[in-house]
Order: structure tokens, then C-alpha cells, then sequence
């Protein structure tokens, strides 16, 4: 069987997790493998009703009061028996901060192999073969499990369309009994947000992101104004950040936020290789350059070779006009 470890908050699922349950189907249909969506925590009964819905064959609830805020110690402890009593194939955790947390550590403790930040697979003869990016996403490294099951691995954010997850099903929910022995080593005493721009970009359908062919500040503004005509967020690309005319939060890439929205404009945006890191796997990419040379359009789905300041309040006018249509 396969595993997905769920990532929720505030009883909602976390969009990473339904992009593991697409990785889970898909691997689960090649190798003729039941899905079971693994639910750590704390009252977790309206995360597991969500799941249910989706088609997999069970969803497993671990409850426990030490289990209400995320702790590696008490992740791996209670994963490790659960595990071993129920000898899964695969294991699938986000590659987040809150997975490669707490995967590598149970890695250690099974003694097991680690595949992380898978982005496809393939199968070969009765092999599973995980691919994961390196050097900045610039090489795909193909890797093949070795040993015994079961084998952990991580997905990239977005790389996996969370909205193809297959539904209607009726899973079967099952309580697994915890037993924490002992005090953990850490305590969770606040949980504080960190700071976000006007919408989590990871999860934005829509997004408009400028960059250093805007020349200026100011003229940021017919991002905004695309943005609000089109319904979509605004991101920027590093340079943008650096010179102050935006706050870190709006900034995608590897030192950013990584994204895989629906649409995503990429409006004098060259396309250096840490941009591209963080939005090439958007489902449409639409790039508007005066340079014809520049990286961006490599990635790009539809581009525009044009000024800018021209292209973008002439689109800017026609979503106007067609929201003022009806």
C-alpha cells in the first residue's frame, strides 16, 4: 500500500497533501497499490470526512492531546510503530518545512532510503523510479529504490496538479491507538504566522509577477491593475525584492515562495534559473519580454514580444471591458 502523510491546519487539508493523494493515484494505478491517507493530530474527525471523499482505499486517524501541534519527536515516534505494523510500499510526506522536518529523522530511525523533493516517476519492469531536481532544477537525477519496502520520499510543491486528484470514493476510517512513551524533547509554547502578502501565493490560481522590466517602482502599478482586472494576486521575481519596491512576501522563486497556479504572467521577467525554480511548474505560463532571447520564453506556454508598457494596459483594458460586458 501506499501512505500519504496529510498536512492540515485548522481542520483544513493543506493543498500539498491533494497533490500527494495525485502522486499516490498515479503510482497506486502502475503498481496495483491501495491508497490509505495517514491523519496526525488532534480531533482530526472533520479532516478525515474530507478525505473519505477522495478515491482512495482508507484514511487512518492517529489521535492524541500530544499530537494538536506539529512535533517531530512525537511524528517519528508515532509513525515508526505504525509503520511497522502496517508495512506500507511507499511513504509520502510534502517536501515542506514541516516534511523534511520530520521524514529524514524517520528515514534514520527505520534505517529506510529517502527520495527527496520528487517532481515524477516512472516504472520499470517492477522498480519504482523517482525523479528529483538538482543543481537548481537545472538536471532531473532519476533514482531507483534499493532494499526492502517500505521507501520514503518527499513531492515538490506544485509538482503535481492538486485539482486532478480523484474523488468519489468511500474510504474506510480507521483509528490507530497512540502510545507516546515519556516526555518529548521540545514543546510548542506559541505559533505565530509569518507574515504573507493579501493571499498565500502557493495557493493563488491566478498570478501576475513583474519584474526588473518595469525599471521602476512606480510603474509596478500596471501589475496591480492587470492583476485586479484579471482576478489574480501579484508576485515578483528577486531583483524586484532586492530593490525594495515590493515586501519578501510577494517574491517567487528558490528563495521565495515556490508556486504552480493555473495561469501565471511573467511580465519583464527575464527568467534567471532561481525564478524559474519557483513557478516553471504553473499549468499556463504566459511571458511578455522586449528581449526574444530571454530564458523566460523556454518555459513559456505563450509569449509576447513586445514592450511591456504597451502589451499589459492594452490586456488590462480588454478583461475591463469584458467584466464591464457581463
Amino acid at each position: 500500500m501506499i501512505f500519504v502523510l496529510t498536512e492540515h491546519r485548522d481542520n483544513k487539508l493543506k493543498p500539498i497533501t491533494n497533490e500527494m493523494l495525485v502522486f499516490a493515484q498515479r503510482v497506486g494505478k502502475e503498481f496495483g497499490q491501495p491508497v490509505t491517507a495517514v491523519v496526525l493530530g488532534n480531533n482530526t474527525a472533520t479532516v478525515a470526512e474530507e478525505l473519505k471523499s477522495k478515491k482512495i482505499d482508507r484514511v487512518i486517524t492517529a489521535e492524541h492531546a500530544d499530537l494538536a501541534e506539529y512535533n517531530p519527536d512525537t511524528y517519528v515516534s508515532v509513525l515508526k510503530s505504525l509503520l511497522a505494523a502496517e508495512k506500507p510500499f511507499l511513504v509520502l510526506a510534502g517536501h515542506t518545512t514541516q516534511g523534511y522536518d520530520f521524514l529524514p529523522r524517520l528515514a534514520v530511525a527505520l534505517r529506510r532510503p529517502l527520495i527527496a523533493g520528487c517532481v515524477d516517476f516512472e516504472k520499470q519492469g517492477d522498480r519504482l523510479i523517482l525523479t528529483r531536481q538538482i543543481f537548481n532544477a537545472k538536471m532531473n537525477m532519476k533514482t531507483a529504490m534499493r532494499g526492502d519496502a517500505p521507501y520514503l520520499a518527499t513531492t515538490s510543491p506544485g509538482a503535481f496538479p492538486g485539482d486532478e486528484v480523484e474523488s468519489g470514493g468511500s474510504a474506510t476510517v480507521v483509528a490507530y491507538p497512540v502510545e507516546i512513551q515519556g516526555p518529548t524533547r521540545r514543546k510548542v509554547l506559541e505559533r505565530v504566522e509569518a507574515q504573507k502578502g493579501k493571499a498565500d501565493l502557493t495557493t493563488a490560481p491566478i498570478i501576475i509577477s513583474g519584474g526588473r522590466g518595469l525599471k521602476q517602482k512606480e510603474n509596478f502599478q500596471v501589475i496591480f491593475d492587470l492583476a485586479q482586472a484579471i482576478g489574480g494576486q501579484v508576485g515578483a521575481s528577486r531583483p524586484v525584492v532586492d530593490a525594495e519596491w515590493l515586501p519578501r512576501e510577494y517574491q517567487i522563486g528558490s528563495s521565495g515562495q515556490t508556486v504552480s497556479p493555473k495561469l501565471y504572467f511573467a511580465i519583464g521577467i527575464s527568467g534567471a534559473i532561481q525564478h524559474l525554480v519557483g513557478m516553471q511548474t504553473s499549468r499556463c505560463i504566459v511571458a511578455i519580454n522586449k528581449d526574444a532571447e530571454a530564458p523566460i520564453f523556454k518555459v513559456a506556454h505563450y509569449g509576447i514580444v513586445d514592450d511591456l508598457f504597451k502589451v499589459v494596459p492594452a490586456l488590462t483594458k480588454i478583461f475591463n471591458d469584458l467584466k464591464a460586458a457581463g
